[in-house]
C-alpha cells in the first residue's frame, strides 16, 4: 500500500533535488551526533554478526543468542579490568618515568638538532609551538569525557536496537520508499555501511602496517618495541598522514640507535607502506564498494582534506560510497522510466 503521507515530488528533478537537500541538512543538523552514530555502527554490526553467527551454529533464539554475546563481553571486560589493574599502575608509573625521558630523548634527536640548524628554526619558536600544542591538547583531554560519553551512548543504542531488530526491520519495510521518510531511511542505512567499511578498512590497513613493521624494529634493536608497535598501529587508523606521522618518529628513534642506516631504513619503510596504502590496499578494498579508478579515489581524498581539513581524511570514503549507492539508484530509475515511456513494438506479421 502506497502511503500519502510526506511524498516526493512526481517530477523526477524535483525529487531528486529534494531528497538530496533534506538528506545534507539533516546530516548538518545532527552532525555532532556522529560519535554517536560511529560508535553504534560498530558495536551494532559487531555483536549483531557474532549474534547471527551464535544463532545458526546453534540454533538458539537471535535474542537469546545477543545475550548470551553481551553476557561473554561484559565477562571478557570484566576479567581483563581484574587482571590488569596492577598491569596498568605500573605502566603508568612507567609512562611517568621512561615514557617522559623517551619523549624527551626523542625531542633532542641528533637529527632534529640538525633538520633545525638547517631550517633555522631556534629553541624559542619551539618551545612557544610546544605551548601551542599543549595547550590544544589540554582541551583535547577534556574532551575524553565526551567521547566516552558517546561511546556509552552508541553501546547502549546497539543493545536496544539489536533486542528489538525484527521489529525495527518490519516498521522500515512498511514505510513507503519512494517517499520522504522512506528516501532518508534508506540513505541513512547508506551512511551506516559506510562508516562500517570504513572502519574495516582502515584496521586492515593499520594491521598490515604494524606487522610489517615489528620485524624491522626487533631486527635493528629500536627501544619501547610495543610502544613503537602501537604507535604504528593506531596512525595506521589515520588515512594516509597516520604512516607519515609514524615514520617520522621512527625515523627519529631510529637515528638514535643506528644513525643514518636506520634513518634510511625508515624512509623506505614509510615510503613503502604509503604506496601499499595508497595504491594496493586502500584502491583494492574500496573497489569492491566503489566501482572508481584508484586515481580518482585519491583526487577525492585530497579534495576533501583542503575542504574539511584532518576529518576529510575520513569523510572522503564514505561521501563516496554514498554517493554511489544513490546514483545506482537514480540509474535504476531512469531504466524504470525508459521501460515505461518507450512504446511497445507489434511483432512482425
Amino acid at each position: 500500500m502506497e502511503s500519502s503521507s510526506l511524498p516526493i515530488p512526481k517530477d523526477v528533478r524535483w525529487k531528486r533535488a529534494l531528497g538530496v537537500a533534506l538528506f545534507l541538512g539533516l546530516i548538518y543538523v545532527f552532525r555532532n551526533l556522529a560519535p554517536v552514530l560511529i560508535c553504534f555502527v560498530i558495536f551494532e554490526r559487531a555483536f549483531g554478526f557474532c549474534a547471527d553467527q551464535l544463532a545458526a551454529r546453534t540454533k538458539i533464539h537471535k535474542k537469546g543468542a545477543i545475550a548470551g554475546i553481551l553476557a561473554a563481553f561484559a565477562g571478557v571486560i570484566a576479567l581483563g579490568v581484574f587482571a590488569s589493574v596492577k598491569r596498568i599502575v605500573s605502566l603508568v608509573d612507567l609512562a611517568r618515568t621512561d615514557g617522559r625521558a623517551w619523549v624527551e630523548s626523542v625531542a633532542k634527536s641528533g637529527l632534529l638538532q640538525r633538520m633545525q640548524d638547517r631550517v633555522g628554526i631556534d629553541s624559542h619558536q619551539i618551545t612557544e609551538s610546544a605551548k601551542d600544542y599543549a595547550l590544544r591538547a589540554v582541551g583535547y583531554v577534556t574532551a575524553t569525557a565526551y567521547v566516552a560519553l558517546f561511546i556509552f551512548v552508541g553501546f547502549i543504542l546497539a543493545v536496544m536496537y539489536l533486542f528489538e531488530r525484527d521489529d525495527i526491520d518490519q516498521w522500515v519495510d512498511g514505510i513507503n520508499p519512494k517517499g520522504v521518510i522512506g528516501t532518508l531511511v534508506r540513505w541513512l542505512s547508506y551512511v551506516a555501511d559506510a562508516i562500517a567499511i570504513t572502519v574495516r578498512l582502515q584496521i586492515v590497513v593499520a594491521i598490515f602496517n604494524a606487522v610489517f613493521t615489528l620485524p624491522l624494529l626487533l631486527l635493528l634493536g629500536l627501544p619501547n618495541v610495543p610502544l613503537l608497535f602501537l604507535l604504528v598501529l593506531i596512525a595506521g587508523m589515520i588515512p594516509v598522514v597516520g604512516g607519515v606521522l609514524s615514520g617520522v618518529v621512527l625515523c627519529l628513534v631510529a637515528y638514535d640507535a643506528k644513525g643514518f642506516v636506520g634513518v634510511g631504513v625508515f624512509l623506505g619503510v614509510t615510503f613503502i607502506l604509503g604506496k601499499v596504502e595508497s595504491y594496493y590496499l586502500s584502491p583494492r578494498l574500496t573497489a569492491q564498494h566503489v566501482k572508481l579508478p584508484g586515481f580518482a579515489l585519491v583526487i577525492s581524498l585530497l579534495m576533501f582534506e583542503i575542504l574539511f581539513g584532518f576529518w576529510g581524511l575520513f569523510l572522503s570514503f564514505p561521501a563516496l560510497y554514498v554517493a554511489s549507492k544513490i546514483a545506482n539508484e537514480w540509474k535504476a530509475e531512469d531504466s524504470e522510466l525508459v521501460g515505461v515511456t518507450s512504446p511497445i513494438s507489434k511483432p512482425p506479421g
